[in-house]
């Protein structure tokens, strides 16, 4: 019961901007480490698109979905003459540290793709960035386990969102047209 008045307390707070209010990722002044050890931001990307989402390393659940139809999209968009970016942002950043950053991109057959970038942040920095673009997710504070949404932003090179999909059930069509040739 504690489980369920905490997700359910974190998902209606995490409500905090209108699913029609405009999302600009670069109004945020967040701070990531990426895999190298390097700081960053995601103004690091301003002037570029990009797909923006949320995993966690150690996850059994939608994350091992979500990055496989990440591989996909990036596979459809090579295909359409629209390469870009993936930038994927733990939810978990007290256990995603370098080496599980590193045994994901492994796990995955990433270990080489430069379009791929994953950004570890502090509680705070999640936080903020998942309130802007009002995507959800909770700690079950018994089991550990982090409920999550599974959505994909296109941020276009203004730090605007474009659009979005879910990385379970949505076709990937619609994604890769919003976005233009280059």
């Amino acid at each position: 019961m504690k489980a369920m008045l905490a997700l359910t307390l974190c998902l209606s707070s995490a409500q905090v901007l209108a699913d029609d209010e405009p999302k600009n990722v670069l109004a945020l002044e967040t701070r990531w480490r990426e895999e190298s050890g390097a700081k960053s931001t995601l103004s690091a990307w301003k002037g570029r698109w990009y797909a923006l989402t949320f995993v966690y390393t150690s996850c059994a659940g939608t994350c091992p979905l979500t990055t496989r139809k990440l591989k996909r999209l990036e596979a459809a968009l090579e295909k359409a003459g629209k390469p870009l970016d993936l930038v994927v942002v733990s939810l978990d950043p007290a256990h995603d540290k370098p080496e599980q950053v590193k045994q994901y991109r492994a796990r995955y057959g990433l270990e080489d793709d430069q379009r791929w970038h994953v950004l570890v942040g502090d509680d705070a920095q999640v936080r903020t960035l998942t309130m802007l673009l009002n995507f959800k997710y909770t700690t079950n504070p018994e089991s550990g386990v982090i409920l999550h949404d599974n959505t994909v932003f296109l941020v276009a090179p203004d730090g605007s969102v474009k659009t979005s999909m879910s990385s379970l059930d949505q076709p990937i069509d619609a994604f890769v047209a919003a976005l233009p040739k280059k």
